[in-house]
Formats: C-alpha cells, structure tokens, sequence
C-alpha cells in the first residue's frame, strides 16, 4: 500500500502516535486528528526517471514472487520540538506465507499487539486494552490490513512500513498508489548491503526507500516525513505546527521462503482477555484496568522543585497520578483539565502529582511555564514509576483511593474527561464511594 492510499488509515498512525487510540472508558476513539485527504495521481500516472522505474518495478516483481518470507521490523517515530527530542521506537518478529497466513508479534516497545492469520481466521490482539478480535480470514489479507483495528496491532505505523505491499498479490500496485513522483537517488550502503535509494513524493509528504541491489532486491529501510501532518492541523499549538516527525522503519534478520510455523499461528488468549467487535466499539464494556482494586505500587520519586513525593505517606487521602510527557498532544490537554480539577479539591484531601516520564527538568521547566501549569511534578527519568503502574500508553490517570488501593486508571483523554474526574473525586473524597464498581460486581 502508498504510504498515504487511505486518509484514515493514516490518521490512525498519529492516533495511536499520542495515545488517543484509547479513550478515558478505556475504548478507543477515532474522534481526533483527522488529516486532509490523501491526493491522486496525475491523469498521466505518476512521473518516474528512468532508473526508478526500473528498480521499483524489479522490487515490486520480486515481492509478488516471494512463496513467503520472515524477519524483524523495526519502527522509529524521531520527535523534535524547540530543544527536545523524543524517539517512540516498536519492534516486531513477522512472517508471511501467500496468500493469507500472517504473523506479527510486538517484541519489545509501546504501540503495537499481535495479529495472527492461520489462513481460516484472523485474530488481532491489543495488550493494551487486553481486548482481542476473531474474523474469518480474506483471501487478501489487505481487507484486514486496510482497519483501523489492525492500525492499533501495527503500533499506528505499519501501514507506513510497506508491510501491506510486501504481502499484497501486486506489490508494485499497491506502492505506487497515490504517487506524484518517484526519483532516484543514489546508491548506498546500509550495514553490509548496497543499496538503491529511491524518493516517492505525495501530496502531503515525501518518503524514502532504500532496497538491495541485485536478483533480490529486499527492501531494508523505509524513511517518512511526517512534519506536514502536524503542521496541517487545524487545532494544533504553535510547538506541534513546527515540530519534526520523521520515521524510519527497518528490517533485519530477513528470511526468503520461510513462513510462520504452525505454533505461531495458533492464538491462546491471555488470562482476562475478552473477544470484541473492535477496539473501538464504544458498545462494548470497557476493560478494567488490572491494577484497579489492588493496593498501590510504594514509590518515592524527586520532584520539579527538588523535594520528594512519597505515594505512601498520603494514605488517608485521595491521590491522583497522571503519567505525561510534552511531546504528547493528549497530555497537553489533560494536564490542565487534571490539574484544575484536583486543585478544586485539594481541601478534601485530594492530592496530585504529575508524572512525567523520562524527560528532562528544564524541558519540563521550560513546557509548563510556557503553558502555565502549576502542578507538582515528579520526574520519573527512568521510568521505572511507569513500570509498576503499568503505563502503556499516556495520559494514564491513577486515582488513588483513601484506603491506599487504586480506584481508577484512565488511559488517554476524552471530552467528558473533567465531569467524569469530578464526580469520581468528589465521591471518594466524601467516602460514598471507595473503589471501581464493575470490578467489586466481578468478585461478588
């Protein structure tokens, strides 16, 4: 598939960039950054040179060849704003035998899940929602590659991978789609591989592939531009607009002709795990997060203004916890909603730290200032706050109940966010309520 054949699964990719794939219930949402329309081609069909022509179409050629094929991708979202710099990096074993038996596995990162297709039935698994989904298995599987559930699977950038193509029926097709112009580069080197190194340009954006020379031209690299997607963006500030956002998708340990072995294509659905529809049916009942009603994690970690935040030591009052960072444009909106809203009740002893993980002072310094929030802010450098509390996508909120067990997780942010922490503060400051309801009804 082009990089940009379909605007909404592109918009998809960005969703699940700054964690807004997930809403507050946690069930995802598609109600955000939508991006402008993808372009066509000319009448004429893109513009080729020669060279590029010739390269592309023997790639595409060799691809649509493959019986099957295995190996690792990797994927890395580079971030710059101003002085900072953050890198989102996935990295996925997958295997492929045509037409329709697929493997893709999250080895090691944030974004991404597990889609299995034993060419009878597809099943796609997101660890972050704990929800998975059974549908019978297309012939092409670009049916299911062409979702948005799928989109949540591939960590949001998968489509941007070339995966799709590599495994459709036409890979030059599917690559070529939406392309106004391909340019040869230059012959390169990455690692041990000579290279041709080819430029495609859309309408909004411009992108890189590198692939072997030679009677096997595997594609070993794959580099987007994605700056004008934010800068497009009607609603976004001023730091979002000029914001740098390249992506560069690697493959290594590339096998010819080996597909996914038989274990690997059998789906066992982990412990709590329930089947939906999709991850972003807003019907279904939202999955309780597994830390709600067990006692929270102990930590002690430094804050903004050099003094310490002891969760433990606020047991009798109600603590919230609001794991963020700057780069992330749902925490940039829930930041202030939280902070306003426990300040209201900061009387009733409700308490709140901010969490940010893994970012610098004077980068924090520098954000809350320019954005004036006054909040209390713990600097998880490490990380390691973010393991116990099980962060896997940001804004996750943790409240805290009195009794010192954890009441509510929320993990992105939605538009009833403020009423919703309102109302959960206020009752469990006023002790009518002491933890979260659907999990009490399970174990009764």
């Amino acid at each position: 598939m082009s990089i940009f054949k379909q605007t909404s699964i592109v918009k998809s990719a960005v969703l699940t960039l700054f964690a807004v794939s997930l809403s507050v219930s946690p069930v995802m949402t598609q109600s955000a950054w939508a991006l402008p329309a993808a372009a066509s081609a000319t009448a004429s069909g893109p513009q080729l040179d020669e060279k590029s022509s010739k390269v592309v179409k023997a790639m595409g050629e060799f691809y649509k060849g493959l019986k099957a094929f295995s190996m690792t991708m990797s994927t890395d979202m580079n971030l710059t704003a101003a002085t900072r710099a953050t890198t989102i990096g996935s990295v996925f074993k997958v295997s492929f035998e045509r037409p329709n038996k697929f493997y893709m596995n999250l080895e090691s990162g944030k974004l991404g899940g597990k889609m299995v297709s034993d060419g009878k039935n597809v099943t796609l698994f997101s660890p972050t929602v704990n929800k998975y989904i059974v549908q019978p298995a297309p012939e092409n599987l670009a049916a299911v590659f062409n979702t948005l559930d799928y989109q949540v699977v591939g960590g949001g950038f998968s489509t941007m991978s070339l995966l799709e193509s590599m495994c459709d029926s036409d890979p030059y097709k599917q690559i070529m789609t939406d392309v106004l112009k391909v340019e040869y580069i230059a012959t390169e080197k990455l690692g041990e591989q000579v290279c041709d190194h080819v430029r495609f340009t859309q309408r909004d954006m411009s992108w890189d592939l590198w692939m072997r020379q030679g009677a096997q031209p595997w594609i070993e690299k794959v580099s987007a531009d994605m700056s004008k997607i934010f800068a497009q963006k009607q609603s976004a500030s001023e730091e979002l607009k000029s914001m740098k956002a390249i992506l560069t998708c690697t493959y290594t340990n590339i096998q010819q002709n080996v597909g996914p072995a038989a274990d690997l294509l059998t789906f066992k659905a982990p412990e709590g795990a329930t089947e939906v529809k999709s991850f972003f049916d807003k019907d279904s009942t939202p999955a309780t997060h597994p830390l709600v009603n067990a006692p929270a994690p102990p930590f002690e970690i430094e804050t903004l203004d050099g003094k310490k935040f002891d969760v433990a030591a606020n047991k009798g009052k109600v603590v919230v916890l609001d794991f963020w960072a700057t780069w992330c444009g749902p925490c940039v909106q829930a930041l202030p909603i939280v902070t306003e809203v426990t300040s209201s009740l900061k009387d009733k002893d409700v308490v709140f730290l901010a969490v940010n993980i893994q970012e610098t002072p004077d980068q924090i310094k520098d954000f809350i200032t320019k954005q004036n929030i006054k909040a209390n802010v713990g600097l998880d450098q490490d990380g390691k706050v973010a393991q116990m509390y099980q962060v896997r996508g940001i804004p996750q909120t943790v409240i805290i109940g009195k009794d010192g067990n954890i009441a509510e997780v929320h993990v992105g942010f939605g538009p009833n966010m403020k009423e919703m922490l309102t109302k959960e503060l206020s009752a469990l400051a006023s002790g009518t309520a002491t933890s979260n309801p659907a999990k009490e009804a399970e174990g009764k």
